[in-house]
């Protein structure tokens, strides 16, 4: 089978420093994460500080996800990377916190991050579970080539990207 490699072109509105998931950026994820509308957006649920710090820990011994954080200005602004990794696939998942920079180029360049990094490891493909309603989400993922393969429930659906 042939994949064709996608090659974006586009004019970046701001620079963002791609650096690993710190500490800082837990911090303002437990913000981020607790507005409404991103809540709801990315599907999070109900989650506490302890349990959040739990899950930061775990990722010391865990190969199953790739986490990184956007940063701009010195400051971290979003979260992203791959989970459930498994020898084949894993899912692709990401925000931008700071609500100023939607629409400025900083989820592209992190989904090339992202990209490169899956092609790295050799995934065949990868994939994305998002809300119907998740407008921004699915012209970004579409942008990159991930076709929509199912209707997860009523409200999802995943799209998928073969590398």
């Amino acid at each position: 089978m042939v994949y064709k490699r996608i090659v974006m072109e586009y004019r970046k509105l701001i620079e963002i420093e791609l650096r690993e998931f710190d500490r800082e950026t837990l911090e303002k994820s437990w913000e981020w994460l607790n507005d409404p509308q991103l809540k709801s957006l990315t599907m999070t649920p109900d989650f506490d500080q302890e349990s959040q710090e739990k899950w930061f820990e775990s990722l010391k011994t865990r190969n199953d996800y790739h986490l990184k954080a956007g940063w701009y200005n010195g400051v971290p602004i979003a979260v992203y990377g791959l989970k459930h990794i498994t020898g084949s696939d894993a899912e692709l998942f990401g925000y931008i916190g700071e609500k100023e920079l939607w629409g400025k180029t900083a989820a592209i360049q992190m989904m090339q991050d992202v990209i490169a990094y899956a092609r790295s490891r050799n995934l065949e493909s990868l994939y994305c579970i998002t809300l119907k309603e998740n407008k921004r989400t699915y012209r970004l993922c579409s942008r990159f080539g991930f076709k929509t393969e199912k209707e997860v429930t009523d409200e999802t659906i995943m799209m998928r990207l073969y590398l």
